[in-house]
């Protein structure tokens, strides 16, 4: 199995064709690396809530973060979402309708779980996610808070067999074109930030084009 860190594909939505998020699946190591929480009087840093509600907050989606994936041939690349695809995904989700149901590991359909909330985050800085203990979550991150009324989700949320959130539909994809700095610092945030890591992958990248 071989890892193209080179390939990196955006991923499209349009309110013109059947793309778009069709369901938010609730798994044991979502994609965007950041698990949810659950509130209960227990957890005094998220008192507001208790465990009799069945809340659980996560993020759904973040903008520019690399997600590996991998083809029919097992060979590994990097996708991501712009900030703009993640707006729409948003508004196409409730507009259709489908904010009522879910799945467990893209697997297993689900019943009585209802998105009752869900924001984009505007001011990363100043944010109800850092009130909820989510921190370092960037300006236009997709955050949803679910109706957990299904015993058996309820169950694995509180054990840990469920830490978060991963989304499935239809995407459409390109190619990404690195056209400037702030572009590749967001690519490759999750692995570095400094100056130097960057000149070299835009090195790499002229080379290359």
């Amino acid at each position: 199995m071989e890892e193209n860190k080179d390939l990196v594909l955006e991923m499209l939505v349009s309110e013109d064709d059947e793309t778009g998020v069709d369901i938010i699946s609730f798994v044991d190591s979502p994609a965007i690396e950041v698990d949810f929480m659950y509130f209960k009087e227990t957890q005094k840093k998220y008192q507001f809530k208790d465990e009799d509600k069945r809340l659980v907050t996560g993020a759904a989606m973040i903008p520019n973060q690399k997600i590996i994936r991998e083809d029919s041939e097992g060979n590994q690349f990097f996708v991501f979402f712009s900030e703009d695809t993640i707006r729409l995904c948003n508004e196409m989700y409730f507009k259709q309708s489908k904010n009522i149901g879910a799945n467990l590991d893209h697997e297993t359909p689900v019943d009585n779980v209802t998105v009752i909330e869900s924001w984009i985050i505007e001011d990363e800085t100043n944010d109800k996610a850092l009130a909820l203990g989510f921190e370092g979550l960037p300006k236009g991150t997709w955050m949803v808070t679910y109706k957990v009324d299904n015993p058996e989700v309820w169950s694995k949320i509180k054990s840990g067999e469920v830490l978060g959130f991963s989304v499935e539909g239809m995407f459409g994809q390109k190619k990404a074109e690195f056209n400037s700095e702030d572009w590749l610092r967001k690519l490759i945030a999750s692995d570095a930030t400094d100056d130097e890591k960057v000149a070299k992958l835009r090195a790499k990248w002229n080379k290359q084009n």
